[in-house]
């Protein structure tokens, strides 16, 4: 086991935290596959989550963690579900949210002012969800996807870290098109069903104007 990740990848980690969500939205694995791959180093103290949905990624960083998270969404719906949460869980000096298109963020937000941008990217493989939040949240296309990983570059300070998570079936164009806005992947982990399943999930990991090396972490089960 890598040296940030100090036990096995549990759904677990997200138990502590409460949302107020849709029936159509609720947290999953990815969301907290993301959070268990985001721990942070010590220079990390603010952070940044693109598409943060009702909030439980950015309420989870802040209370397991102990940084600053603000969270950026587009779909009012889910923002004004995820400010509601802020009290729920006690988190009112600890994490913020903007309803901000992702392309729009150089209109709300100074160039370089995050330690670390955290994403479970809108670019899910599989039938497209009938339900209109669901299928923004989770079917965007790759200039959406291309969008998101453009705000990351902006939003992230020099050496700063990026978390993504995403399908495993675009992670050879995931990173090039994130070499090419300058955030380099220094490590990945897999997320499997079981060992005889292929992995339904990769979170991966690295700093902008990073080193080129790279970690492939022990796979992970329990989607």
């Amino acid at each position: 086991m890598s040296e940030f990740l100090s036990a096995k990848f549990s759904s677990e980690i997200l138990r502590e935290i409460r949302t107020i969500d849709l029936p159509t939205h609720k947290p999953t694995h990815a969301s907290a596959f993301l959070v268990w791959y985001s721990k942070p180093t010590a220079d990390i103290k603010r952070v940044a989550e693109l598409g943060s949905g009702t909030g439980v990624v950015a309420f989870a960083l802040s209370k397991l963690y102990n940084l600053y998270v603000e969270g950026i969404e587009v779909q009012k719906e889910l923002y004004d579900l995820a400010v509601q949460g802020i009290k729920v869980n006690d988190l009112d000096d600890k994490v913020t949210f903007r309803n901000v298109d992702v392309r729009d963020i150089r209109h709300h937000y100074g160039a370089e002012t995050f330690d670390m941008v955290v994403s479970n990217l809108p670019f899910h493989i599989g039938k497209e969800s009938p339900d209109r939040i669901r299928k923004i949240s989770r079917n965007a296309d790759y200039d959406l996807l291309k969008d998101f990983i453009h705000g990351a570059s902006y939003l992230i300070r020099n050496k700063g870290t990026f978390v993504f998570v995403f399908s495993p079936k675009i992670l050879v164009d995931m990173i090039t098109l994130l070499e090419k806005h300058k955030l380099i992947v220094q490590r990945m982990c897999f997320l499997h069903g079981t060992p005889e399943k292929e992995a339904k999930l990769v979170v991966v990991r690295g700093k902008k104007n990073g080193g080129k090396h790279l970690i492939v972490d022990p796979p992970q089960w329990g989607v």
